[in-house]
């Protein structure tokens, strides 16, 4: 059983309505419970809540406003207890930050003060009131989070092609993003994941991202196929692309990439700007 954190009904007063089908979450999420789900595609957020009158409404009207009340807030603390799992890298989730800084869990907090209502509420002959809330996850989890500090410059390559396996990108072409194919390793989205080579030195990561792009258009994009990856204005163009080896961390979101690619990646690094720019698109299963 979940524990349900209290958020003051005051937070919810920001909300905007918008119309239906904007968010529409059914058949869409990547991870979905009965009460919050999180559509990686798009990197929207929902949370579900229901509530019943209030013992002391009387009129009609005071038990629709206060039931709505009730459903937000409810709604409101299914969409943040499922922030609080969302993974940040491999090895941390939004939870785990929010306990190690309290400006985390103060900030994620206000920012739920923006949910959107997506939809009509649902009402039942009990006069209870169901509604759905959603939020984009770049706007309630603060970039401080996975993001410092301005960018490194990603190391060069030793050698080209010398780490075994065939080679799947021309260092010599000009590429508009990445494509990674991580289908068959069990990998799992986060919101900064990190991609590595072999002996575990980093590609591709917060360190290396430009700020602003970081934020305006998140670290990576998902995608459940290499057509829709390849299409994404995030990459389309002439994306490269290459095959991940294995998912690492414990929340399975880091990849790891073959010798190979990697230095071709670090290689290209040196002269193109896709990887700065978080130009990157991973497959899931």
């Amino acid at each position: 059983m979940r524990v349900r954190p209290f958020i003051p009904a005051i937070l919810l007063i920001a909300v905007a309505a918008l119309p239906l089908g904007a968010f529409a979450a059914d058949g869409v999420c990547n991870e979905t419970t009965e009460v919050d789900c999180v559509n990686w595609e798009d990197g929207i957020a929902y949370g579900l809540g229901s509530g019943a009158p209030a013992n002391w409404a009387q009129s009609a009207a005071q038990k629709n406003i206060s039931a709505q009340r009730a459903a937000r807030v409810d709604a409101a603390r299914n969409l943040l207890e499922l922030v609080k799992g969302i993974s940040l890298s491999g090895d941390t989730t939004v939870g785990q930050s929010m306990v190690q800084d309290d400006r985390v869990q103060t900030s994620i907090q206000g920012r739920i003060a923006g949910l959107r209502l997506v939809g009509e509420p649902k009402y039942f002959s009990d006069g209870s009131i169901q509604v759905r809330m959603a939020a984009r996850l770049r706007e309630i989890i603060p970039e401080e989070t996975y993001i410092s500090g301005p960018p490194q410059q990603i190391a060069p390559p030793q050698q080209i092609g010398g780490g075994g396996g065939a080679q799947r990108v021309d260092t010599r072409q000009t590429y508009t993003g990445l494509v990674i194919d991580a289908r068959g390793t069990g990998v799992l989205p986060a919101m900064a994941p990190k991609v590595m080579d072999p002996e575990g030195r980093e590609i591709y990561g917060s360190a290396y991202v430009s700020r602003e792009f970081a934020v305006s258009q998140g670290m990576v994009g998902y995608a459940k196929n290499l057509e829709s990856a390849a299409q994404s204005d995030r990459v389309k163009g002439n994306p490269a692309v290459i095959k991940a080896v294995q998912a690492k961390g414990a929340n399975k979101a880091d990849l790891v990439v073959s010798q190979t690619d990697a230095d071709a990646l670090r290689a290209l690094a040196q002269r193109q700007t896709f990887l700065r720019e978080a130009r990157v698109m991973i497959v899931l299963d």
